[in-house]
Order: structure tokens, then sequence, then C-alpha cells
């Protein structure tokens, strides 16, 4: 694994100051993508949706971004989701077949050739109110993320007030627990060994309804903004056909 990933300790050690200090990592990221891409504070929480001051406050680690803002923040900055977990976004590059080629040429651990990535060095992020995501591969994938989701236990939540919407497709399957899962109209509760696959221009949304931690992985798979996407209701209307039923 290579030394500038973060290694984690046990879920069951986890505190708020590891997630405070993978945010002011994260954050300085999303301000280097930001002045990067020419784009001034004020502006990116106006296409985010969200106050200059949030903004101002995940960049330097006081707060963090909700799975809608986060996915709206690496469109707009056009880098990719598994770029946040380095050092730097500005110096990450795919996994290529002749990198890989050269790694694997000699007898070696496949941990150093990045290959291979233990579980106590997966490089993470909490979500702000939301779940924690450890990535699955020892070096970012452009054009892909890779990820264990971990959804804490929320006896009788209600279901994000946010629907997720982005170009690409995704999968998941649940490992542990009951998930539950509303992809455009339509609503599911998943349980461990259940998978879902569809396309993420679709307005979705999943949550923990129960005392229970839940644990999925998810493979998504990104599209160029400028794909064409397929027509479907808004979030809002969404929303507001399941309140009215």
């Amino acid at each position: 694994m290579p030394s500038r990933s973060t290694v984690l300790p046990e879920r069951e050690d986890m505190t708020v100051e590891t997630a405070e200090n993978e945010w002011a990592t994260v954050g300085e990221r999303i301000r280097l993508a930001r002045e990067s891409a020419g784009i001034s504070v004020r502006e990116l929480a106006r296409r985010i949706d969200v106050s200059a001051s949030h903004v101002s406050q995940v960049e330097r680690g006081l707060a963090s971004f909700s799975v809608r803002a986060l996915y709206s923040v690496v469109n707009i900055l056009g880098i990719s989701m598994d770029s946040l977990f380095e050092e730097s976004v500005l110096e990450v590059a795919s996994p290529s077949l002749h990198d890989e080629v050269i790694a694997t040429s000699q007898d070696g651990p496949l941990d150093e050739a990045g290959i291979v990535l233990r579980r106590g060095s997966r490089p993470a992020m909490q979500l702000q109110s939301g779940p924690r995501w450890e990535r699955l591969t020892a070096k970012p994938e452009v054009g892909a993320e890779f990820i264990e989701v971990i959804y804490k236990p929320a006896l009788g939540a209600a279901p994000p007030e946010d629907f997720i919407r982005h170009p690409g497709r995704e999968y998941g399957i649940i490992t542990k627990g009951t998930l539950s899962v509303q992809v455009g109209f339509g609503r599911a509760e998943m349980s461990a060994g259940d998978s879902i696959a569809f396309d993420s221009s679709i307005p979705h949304r999943f949550w923990n309804e129960t005392g229970e931690e839940v644990v999925a992985v998810w493979f998504v798979l990104d599209a160029a903004a400028g794909d064409q996407e397929p027509e479907f209701p808004t979030a809002d209307a969404a929303s507001h056909h399941h309140s009215a039923g």
C-alpha cells in the first residue's frame, strides 16, 4: 500500500477525531481542485446549493459534505471520487496494464505492487450525517469507484431528504444488515446477499432504519457528464409522490 494512504483502525475504535482528520485532508484536496479549476468558493457553493461558509468549513476540515453535495462537487470540478482519497487530486493517474505488468514481473508482495489492499489500510471518509466510505482499491480508479459503505444503526430513521443523481451506473451487494433503497419511485428492503444494479442518473437514496449496522459493497462505473441521460422525474417530484402516498 502506498505510504500516502490513510491507515485506519478497526471500525469499533473509530473516533470523532479520526473522521475530522480525514476531512481535513479531503477538504484540502477539494480546495486544490477548486483553485485549479478557477472556481471561487461562492461559485462552487452556488452550484451545489449550500452556503459559501459551509464550503469554506469543508475545505478547512471543520465540516463535511453530504453524499449528494460530494457527487456534485466532483462532477463540477472534473475529478474522480477516488482522487479525494489521495494526497493530491492533481496528481492521480489511473492504474495501467503496463504498470501492473512491471509491478508483478518479479517475485514480491502484491501489497507493494499496489494490487492487494489490506483491510486496516483502506483510505476512508465519513460523509455528513451519512455513511462511511472505505475504498477497496490500493490505487485510485479513474472512471470507477469500488468501495465498502458502512451505515450506522439508526432505528426508525427517516429517508434522507436529498436524492442522489449522477452520470454512470452502479452495482451493489449487501453483506450485513438490511438497507432501505429507493430508486425512482420504487422501494426495496435489501438484506445480506441481495444485490442491485441500476443507472445512476435515476434519482436514488439509501438509508438504514434498523438498530443494526449495515455494510454494503458498491461498484460505481462513472460516465462523462455530457453523456445522454434518460428522462426521469426530478428528485423533488419523486419526494412529493411518496409524501403524498
